[in-house]
């Protein structure tokens, strides 16, 4: 399922920016093209199936609709 390689890959990239900053991310800033496959609904659904049970469960994201570009993209990351 494409959706859930896309979680999986923003997930190890979270763990990435957390390791190498030694702090914790509280909020991510994802972008979502309306070109793309996926709709804001059907992007958090699977995000929080995917990190049911984990650290990333309760990690806030801000979603905002662009009309062209990157299917996804996390444009910027806040740490607690």
């Amino acid at each position: 399922m494409h959706e859930t390689h896309i979680i999986e890959n923003i997930l190890g990239f979270l763990e990435k920016e957390e390791r190498d900053s030694s702090r914790e991310i509280g909020k991510i800033y994802v972008s979502l093209s309306e070109f793309g496959g996926l709709s804001e609904e059907h992007f958090i659904e699977h995000y929080r199936h995917k990190t049911k049970g984990t650290k990333w469960e309760t990690l806030e994201i801000e979603v905002n609709k662009i009309p062209y570009g990157p299917e996804l993209e996390v444009t910027k990351i806040e740490f607690k």
